[in-house]
C-alpha cells in the first residue's frame, strides 16, 4: 500500500494528552482507524443556499465517526453524546396502534431496542474508543458533553482526563431529573444525572445562559419583585452604589450626593436612565438612588452547574417518543446555546430518538446524527421531518427570515458499511444463538457457552474482521497459563456472518496458546436462517389525465402480526393503516437515493392517507413507496409509468 493510498484509508490517531488514570484488562488505545465506505439511501429536502444537508448515519458509530474523519476531521463545535450507562437494564420502547383498541390492550407492545449490561472491561474499551475519535472529530474551540449517571461516571471522567486532558475539564453539570423517588428503602433516593463538560482547548465557545425557571430564581423574584409602577409593570429596586472606590464617579445628580465610592454609571448614563423613568430620586440629598429593574426586562440569574428547572420528559409531553431514556428538549437547547452558535456543527453519535438534533434543527445549527438502532433513525427521521415543515411554513410567513434565524432545510440518511441487512442487531444475536443453542452468559467478554466451548458473536451486520480475532485472544492472553488452560481447553467458537478473506490464517498466528478455535460462517453453515420476515403490501398505479395515482390497498407485516399474537387472526387489524408510521413516496426515483416528495408522517394518533396523487412526467417515470410500520420494518417497491 503506497502512502497516499494509506492516507484515503487509514487515520493516525493522536495520542491522549492525559496522564492514562484507568488500567483494565485488554486496554488498547486507537492508534489508527480505517476509512469506512457510506451509503446514501434517502435524502430530504433540498439543500441549503450554501449547500449543506444535515447527515443521519445508521451503523455502529465507530465506523460511523472513522468515515467522517476524512471530510469532518476537526470540524465539529459541539459533540452531546448520551451513551450506554451500564445500568444493568433492557431497554424496551413501548409501541401503540394507531386506531381502534384491539381487545385485551394487545395494540400496545413493547420492542426491545438495547441492552445495557456490560461487563466492566468491555465497557471502558467500548467507551475509551470512541471518546478517541470524538477528540479527533472536535474543532479546537469544540466542546464535549458526556450525559451518564451514577453507575460509572467515575471511570467516565477518569477516561475524559486521559482523552482530553484534566487541564480542559470545564464543568459537572448535575441535572435534577425529578423531585423524588419512591423506590429508595436502604439509600437516598437518586434523582440526579451527571453532564461532564471538556473543551478541545482552551479556547472552547461559552455562551452565558439565564434562567427565570429555576427555584431560586423564582424565590428570588417573588422576594425582590414586590414593587408595581404606574403602569402596573413589577419591578425591584437596585442601588447603584460602585462596589469599588470610582472617584471620577463621584459627582452629585439630581441633588443627591454620590455614594462613598462613588455612583455605578458615569453622569450620562444616569441622565438617560433618569429620562427613561428607570431611577427612583429621593427627597432627602444623602438618601439612596435606586434604579428599577423591570420584571419583563429581567433576563434571570445566570445558569450554575445546579440544573434543577428541566424536567423528565413527561408522558403527556408533545415531544414524547416513547423512546426508552428520551432527553428534554430544554436540557439539549441550553447546551447548544451554550456551547455553540447559529450555523455550527453539532453531533450526537447515540442520538436515540434524536432530541438533539431536533433542537439543532429548531435553533439554525447544522447537524449530523448516527445510531445503531433502525428505529431510532426512523423516530429521528420523523421527528425531524415533522420540524422542517414547520419551519418551512415559517418562511413562507417570513416569520424565520424576519428573525435573522438560520434555517437548514434538508438532511440524509445514510448507511455505514452497508450496515442494512439486520434490522436490530440485538435480535438478530438472539436469534443465532437459540438456533445453535448458545448458554447465554451476562457480564463477559463472551456471550455464551455451547458444548464446553466460550462462544463470541460477532455483529451479524458486518463481516468479521482481524480486529475482532485480536480482541478474543487479548480477551484469552490477559489470563494466566493456568487459567488458560482451565478455561479455554474445550475451545472458543466464533459466529459471525461472513469474514475477511485472511481472517482464518490471522487467527492461527495469534493462536500461540494452541486453543481449539473455529470461526464459522453462519450464512455458509446455516443456510435456513430466517432472521425477519419482510412486510407485503399490495399497491396500484393509475393514471389520471395529468396525475399519477397510487393508492396503497393492503399492507401485511408479518413480524408485527407476531408481536401482537395475530398472525393466525390477521382479520382482527380491521384497517392496515393502523400498522404504519409513515408513507413515503419519491415520484423520479433514480434507482440509488430515495428523494421522498411526499412525506406522509401523521402525528401519534392520526393514520396515513393511502392515497397519493402524482405529477405524472410520461413513460418510464419510476415511483418510488417506501411504507415503514411501527416496528420500523420495512416494505420498498418501485412503480413504472407504462410498465405491465
Amino acid at each position: 500500500m503506497t502512502q497516499d493510498e494509506k492516507q484515503l484509508t487509514m487515520f493516525d490517531i493522536e495520542e491522549a494528552p492525559g496522564r492514562p488514570m484507568l488500567h483494565w484488562l485488554g486496554k488498547r488505545p486507537l492508534r489508527a482507524v480505517k476509512y469506512y465506505e457510506a451509503q446514501l439511501k434517502e435524502q430530504y429536502g433540498e439543500p441549503a443556499e450554501d449547500g449543506w444537508v444535515n447527515r443521519l448515519y445508521w451503523g455502529d458509530n465507530l465506523q460511523v465517526m472513522s468515515h467522517l474523519m476524512k471530510e469532518f476531521r476537526g470540524r465539529i463545535k459541539l459533540i452531546y453524546i448520551d451513551p450506554p450507562f451500564d445500568s444493568k437494564a433492557d431497554y424496551r420502547k413501548r409501541i401503540r396502534l394507531k386506531g381502534k383498541q384491539l381487545e385485551g390492550d394487545i395494540s400496545v407492545i413493547e420492542e426491545k431496542q438495547y441492552t445495557d449490561i456490560w461487563a466492566n472491561d468491555l465497557y471502558l474499551q467500548f467507551m475509551y474508543e470512541r471518546l478517541q475519535l470524538m477528540r479527533e472529530l472536535l474543532s479546537e474551540d469544540g466542546s464535549i458533553f458526556l450525559h451518564c449517571d451514577w453507575h460509572r461516571n467515575h471511570y467516565l471522567r477518569c477516561l475524559l482526563d486521559e482523552v482530553f486532558g484534566e487541564s480542559l475539564f470545564v464543568n459537572e453539570i448535575i441535572w435534577k431529573r425529578k423531585q423524588a423517588t419512591s423506590f429508595a428503602r436502604k439509600q437516598f433516593g437518586i434523582i440526579n444525572d451527571t453532564i461532564f463538560w471538556y473543551g478541545k482547548s482552551e479556547e472552547y465557545t461559552f455562551n452565558p445562559i439565564y434562567s427565570k425557571d429555576d427555584e431560586n430564581t423564582k424565590s428570588y423574584i417573588r422576594e425582590r419583585f414586590k414593587y408595581k409602577d404606574e403602569d402596573g409593570r413589577l419591578y425591584m429596586k437596585s442601588p447603584l452604589v460602585n462596589p469599588l472606590n470610582r472617584p471620577n464617579l463621584k459627582y452629585v445628580f439630581k441633588g443627591i450626593n454620590p455614594p462613598p465610592t462613588g455612583w455605578l454609571y458615569s453622569k450620562e448614563r444616569m441622565e438617560q436612565l433618569y429620562q427613561n423613568g428607570e431611577l427612583i430620586i429621593p427627597d432627602e440629598p444623602n438618601k439612596r438612588i435606586y434604579r428599577k429593574i423591570y420584571l419583563d426586562n429581567y433576563e434571570g440569574q445566570l445558569v450554575q452547574n445546579m440544573w434543577d428547572d428541566i424536567p423528565i420528559v413527561n408522558p403527556m409531553a408533545v415531544e414524547r417518543e416513547n423512546f426508552p431514556t428520551q432527553k428534554p428538549e430544554a436540557l439539549l437547547e441550553r447546551i447548544i446555546n451554550t456551547a455553540s452558535n447559529p450555523g455550527d456543527l453539532v453531533a450526537d453519535f447515540f442520538c436515540g430518538s434524536g432530541t438533539t438534533l431536533a433542537v439543532a434543527q429548531k435553533l439554525g445549527r447544522r447537524w449530523i446524527g448516527s445510531d445503531i438502532n433502525l428505529g431510532a433513525i426512523h423516530t429521528t427521521v420523523r421527528r425531524v421531518s415533522q420540524i422542517i415543515k414547520e419551519q418551512q411554513k415559517e418562511t413562507q410567513q417570513q416569520t424565520l427570515l424576519d428573525e435573522g434565524k438560520k434555517f437548514y432545510p434538508a438532511f440524509a440518511v445514510y448507511n455505514v458499511n452497508h450496515y442494512d441487512i439486520f434490522k436490530n442487531a440485538l435480535e438478530a444475536k438472539e436469534i443465532v444463538m437459540k438456533l445453535y443453542g448458545v448458554e447465554p452468559v451476562k457480564r463477559s467478554f463472551f456471550d455464551g457457552i455451547l458444548d464446553g466451548k466460550w462462544v463470541k458473536v460477532v455483529e451479524l451486520n458486518r463481516v468479521c474482521s482481524k480486529e475482532d480475532v485480536q480482541a478474543v485472544f487479548d480477551e484469552i492472553l490477559s489470563k494466566g497459563e493456568k487459567e488458560i488452560e482451565a478455561t479455554y481447553r474445550r475451545g472458543v467458537l466464533i459466529l459471525c456472518s461472513g469474514h475477511e478473506y485472511d481472517v482464518l490464517d490471522y487467527a492461527k498466528r495469534l493462536n500461540v496458546v494452541n486453543i481449539p478455535l473455529e470461526i464459522r460462517d453462519i450464512l455458509t453453515d446455516r443456510k435456513d436462517i430466517i432472521f425477519k420476515r419482510p412486510p407485503e403490501a399490495d399497491i396500484t398505479l393509475k393514471l389520471d389525465g395529468g396525475k399519477a395515482v397510487v393508492e396503497i390497498r393492503q399492507f401485511y407485516s408479518p413480524m408485527l402480526l407476531q408481536k401482537l399474537q395475530l398472525e393466525d387472526d390477521p382479520e382482527e387489524i380491521d384497517d392496515w393503516r393502523q400498522l404504519v408510521e409513515a408513507v413515503l413516496i419519491d415520484p423520479n426515483y433514480d434507482g440509488e437515493v430515495l428523494k421522498p416528495a411526499v412525506q406522509d408522517i401523521p402525528g401519534k394518533k392520526d393514520m396515513v392517507s393511502g392515497v397519493y396523487e402524482l405529477p405524472l412526467t410520461g413513460p418510464g417515470q419510476k415511483i418510488a413507496v417506501k411504507i415503514v410500520d411501527v416496528l420500523s420494518e420495512e416494505y420498498f417497491e418501485v412503480l413504472e409509468v407504462g410498465a405491465r
